[in-house]
């Protein structure tokens, strides 16, 4: 075993030596892991736009019952650098491409893209919600915001329900997690296209077949691993795929704090038991992400890890010994979690909003969506896109199923202060301040 695993040591050693060179084109072109929450660049409120805008169109007028349509309507799109078009890396190439093709068959449409932070201060969302009050006629036709964003601007009612604007095809289409995440009341107000989600690996000189659930983890002395350090003091998506799969609630109908006593009192027990048993490392409250995870798994003492599914497709071609796996659940039920980016229409103009969507529709079609999801590694929010990509079968297949078994993070206060809590139990347990029960106990008082 000692020397099975220095080969691997060895292997990954040289692997890390290209982590640099590797980091700097994976940055440019797909932007932030997709568990991670990443630090906030302050960007000028002038940025430069990307144009796909031709420089003459023939005007094709459509007849409309709200009056004539612009001869020619210039779109403008906001959005972070990952999904801007460009020549800087492959999914930016396979964007331009698009963009060019949709103005070419749409000469009364220009497209005009705008780069804005993805998060924080000057970042999308706070630009939108503060144009909205300030400036709204400076407001873009279309921006893509993070799935775990979207309800901030239905409260602040400037998102434009989509059911009447885009084909029922395309909606039924999506995965259930993703209708779901853009649905608010009765109203689709965003349509996810991309998504990564969270997933096991595994060392299979260690394992030949991967632990489905909680008994199959313990029957054998192995190294686990997943993020337990949480995400600015939320709970992390290793927590909630574990309470979900028991069919647990977080909010009711109503919005307010549903969480089931038994679910959070049992996930407790798992982390008490892999700490107890030693079965994950002491150092595991260190471990915020899925990318720590990743760089934990390269240092050959693991032998199941979490992973994200952008960061085993990036980097599956320099994996030894290792193959993927459902996370194990206490049943072995499927469950994973989701996290994406959306589009979201912005336009008042029903012109504008029209054009918008066409646009939308364009850029979602199976084809193209596969396409860019290809170039980026980033996992298609349609069924259809998936089969129509080159990735392997037995993986396609696997993500068939997650992405059918997917559930989203809600992005509500009452939420926070939910994950808040869980945090607190979690740390609780694994660092055996006090017992799943007493645990459980005090996380449910704090939340009444």
């Amino acid at each position: 075993m000692m020397s099975q695993m220095s080969t691997r040591l060895q292997v990954l050693l040289g692997f890390l030596l290209v982590i640099p060179a590797l980091s700097l084109a994976i940055l440019a072109g797909c932007g932030r892991s997709p568990s991670a929450t990443p630090s906030v660049t302050r960007q000028s409120p002038t940025p430069t736009p990307d144009s796909t805008t031709p420089t003459s169109a023939t005007p094709v007028p459509a007849p409309s019952p709200l009056g004539p349509a612009p001869s020619f309507i210039p779109l403008t799109r906001w959005g972070p650098a990952q999904f801007a078009p460009g020549e800087s890396d492959a999914g930016a190439l396979v964007l331009q491409a698009q963009y060019q093709e949709f103005t070419s068959e749409n000469p009364d449409l220009g497209v005009e893209y705008v780069r804005k932070a993805p998060y924080g201060e000057g970042g999308v969302l706070d630009f939108l919600l503060s144009a909205s009050y300030a400036a709204p006629n400076v407001l873009p036709d279309v921006a893509i915001v993070d799935a775990f964003e979207l309800a901030p601007l239905v409260r602040a009612g400037i998102a434009t329900p989509l059911q009447d604007l885009v084909s029922e095809e395309l909606v039924a289409d999506l995965f259930p997690f993703a209708q779901q995440a853009s649905t608010f009341g009765d109203d689709l107000i965003a349509l996810q296209f991309e998504a990564d989600i969270e997933h096991a690996i595994y060392y299979t000189r260690t394992l030949e077949t991967p632990p489905a659930t909680w008994a199959d983890l313990f029957a054998y002395p192995i190294s686990y691993t997943f993020p337990a350090g949480g995400e600015n003091g939320l709970v992390n998506d290793a927590y909630l795929i574990q309470y979900l799969a028991q069919e647990g609630q977080f909010l009711d109908e109503e919005g307010k704090a549903a969480l089931e006593h038994s679910p959070v009192q049992r996930v407790l027990r798992l982390y008490d038991a892999v700490r107890k048993y030693y079965v994950s490392p002491s150092e595991i409250l260190e471990i915020h992400d899925l990318e720590e995870c990743w760089a934990a798994y390269t240092e050959g003492n693991i032998a199941l890890s979490h992973i994200s599914s952008w960061r085993y497709l990036t980097s599956r071609a320099l994996m030894v010994d290792t193959s993927f796996s459902a996370v194990p659940t206490e049943t072995g039920r499927t469950a994973t979690m989701s996290r994406g980016w959306a589009f979201v229409i912005i336009a008042e103009s029903p012109h504008r909003q029209a054009a918008a969507a066409r646009l939308i529709e364009w850029l979602m079609t199976s084809q193209n969506l596969a396409e860019w999801s290809v170039a980026t590694n980033h996992l298609p929010a349609r069924s259809a896109a998936l089969p129509l990509t080159d990735w392997p079968d037995d993986y396609t297949q696997f993500l068939e199923n997650q992405l059918q078994n997917a559930f989203y993070r809600p992005s509500t206060p009452e939420f926070d202060r939910i994950a808040r809590a869980l945090q607190v139990a979690v740390e609780d347990v694994l660092t055996g301040e006090r017992t799943p029960r007493e645990t459980t106990s005090t996380l449910m008082d704090s939340l009444e």
